[in-house]
């Protein structure tokens, strides 16, 4: 359990570091995380990125702040920051996006619609998933056909899904986890 005293002292953070480092408020910074919230992994995982290649940028810079919580943030808020910038370049007056920075937007965009497409699953598929693959995986090795998995998940587990649902569902998930590597 943390006491008072170390709660207190892992909560003072240097908030005017993080605005002067940054070049943001915290109003900009919140609104730049909500809009962050909102994206698919993918465009997470490029903002880490570009919070990688910022702290390698500013590291001489800043050599005394690198290994602070501040300059961690901070760069992250910067790289956030900048992302939003150019998904609104062409909303700003006299913003002027060069040909391969028009064609990254345009790319990032693409693959956030591909990724809320992918994302969406059903409830009955999430439901195998989560509760019933590997019960399935075990009764397929046991040489049950799909019909007889349907009855006994309808039996034994209180679960009505038709057998070819059953089937169409456990081969998705058995090649979305060999494309993820999983065994």
């Amino acid at each position: 359990m943390h006491n008072a005293q170390e709660n207190a002292h892992t909560m003072s953070y240097d908030i005017a570091e993080v605005n002067r480092l940054s070049g943001t408020t915290e109003a900009q910074r919140t609104d730049n995380f909500r809009w962050l919230a909102r994206q698919g992994e993918q465009t997470r995982i490029e903002a880490v990125k570009l919070q990688t290649d910022l702290i390698r940028q500013y590291r001489h810079e800043h050599r005394n702040q690198q290994s602070t919580s501040e300059f961690t943030y901070s760069m992250h808020a910067l790289a956030v920051c900048k992302m939003v910038w150019l998904e609104t370049a062409q909303k700003h007056k006299g913003a002027r996006l060069s040909g391969p920075e028009f064609e990254h937007v345009q790319e990032v965009r693409i693959g956030r619609i591909k990724a809320k497409k992918q994302r969406k699953s059903s409830p009955k598929k999430e439901l195998i998933r989560v509760r019933f693959y590997t019960l399935i995986k075990t009764l397929r090795d046991m040489n049950l056909s799909w019909r007889e998995i349907a009855d006994y998940l309808s039996v034994h587990h209180k679960t009505r899904l038709a057998h070819s649902y059953i089937r169409e569902s456990f081969n998705a998930l058995t090649l979305e986890q060999q494309k993820a590597g999983v065994p």
